[in-house]
């Protein structure tokens, strides 16, 4: 299946287990730097690429992926430019619901079993084991808006239109905005953002919701930027990096501690660690070779694990 990657976005096929057992229809990908960059754009452009479940289930199956291949090293998400917006939001017609395997098989569907489909892609990206980078090339409302939340860096179109309109449409917050939101802009902002519903352009936005605002063709340039820093850094650094600042936050200091020990002795006893110092000393381009998946510090995850998908 990891070799699946390098076949044609056409080609890449889904476990039968995992919903569907088609090709790829609303998703496509590119791959950049020799693969070690993977490019999943939503792809529904005669409807500004708007969210349907299906998106969702792609988009999860592509950062599992994405996660277990050694060659990728940071994931970039966008919108199809042929879609003229990054993600209008929910699919209101046409919009195919919840696909086979949210719900236990036989079992009525019943609120307890409900899960948000955009909180199921925004996990998929806290458990990615590689960077993600939301690039927002146009109008962004809804989980269009909510979903970047989730990723680890967003570059915006100056000139987008963002919004969390969900009370203007009669629903409540969803994709994990409620934990991330009032991390990236505070307590008053994200307040402010919800309660209104407000519509506005990315240049008005405020401070923290993106990295960079930025003429809407600058978009993907300043995303793969991004990018290709983070390909100069160490994998498993990058990858206990990130959960360490997004699982940390809400423990104490003297428990964040701990966990840093634990990390920083056991990254500093791998190889990567001697290369990074070697490379340094000798100025030249480190050469990392840990692999994120197999080479995981015995510790990993210290936080515990909350099973999401509804049970028999």
């Amino acid at each position: 299946l990891l070799g699946e990657l390098l076949l044609p976005a056409t080609m890449v096929i889904h476990h039968r287990a995992e919903w569907v057992d088609t090709e790829l229809k609303s998703l496509k990908i590119e791959r950049k730097e020799d693969g070690q960059i993977l490019v999943l754009l939503f792809s529904r452009p005669q409807e500004g690429n708007s969210w349907t479940e299906h998106m969702r289930n792609e988009l999860c199956y592509m950062l599992d992926e994405a996660s277990k291949d050694p060659k990728v090293r940071v994931v970039v998400v966008t919108g199809d430019p042929a879609g003229k917006a990054f993600c209008v939001g929910m699919a209101l017609k046409d919009n195919p619901g919840d696909p086979p395997g949210d719900a236990p098989e036989g079992r009525p569907v019943n609120n307890s079993y409900a899960r948000d489909g955009g909180g199921t892609a925004g996990l998929a990206v806290c458990r990615c084991t590689k960077p993600v980078i939301a690039a927002v090339n146009g109008n962004a409302v809804g989980v269009g808006m909510t979903f970047p939340l989730c990723c680890d860096m967003t570059v915006c179109a100056e000139d987008a239109k963002i919004g969390f309109v969900f009370g203007k449409r009669g629903i409540s917050l969803e994709a994990l905005s409620s934990f991330f939101l009032v991390r990236a802009v505070g307590w008053k902002k994200a307040m402010e953002l919800v309660l209104t519903g407000r519509v506005l352009r990315a240049s008005d936005a405020p401070a923290g919701l993106f990295n960079y605002v930025v003429p809407q063709a600058e978009v993907m340039p300043k995303a793969l930027e991004l990018a290709k820093e983070i390909l100069a850094t160490a994998p498993m650094s990058a990858m206990m990096n990130r959960q360490m600042l997004l699982r940390n936050a809400t423990m104490s200091p003297e428990e964040a501690h701990l966990v840093e020990s634990r990390s920083i002795n056991a990254l500093i006893r791998m190889p990567d660690a001697r290369e990074g110092i070697v490379s340094f000393l000798e100025k030249r381009p480190p050469k990392f070779t840990a692999d994120t998946i197999k080479d995981v510090p015995e510790f990993y995850p210290w936080w515990r694990e909350i099973v999401t998908k509804s049970k028999l």
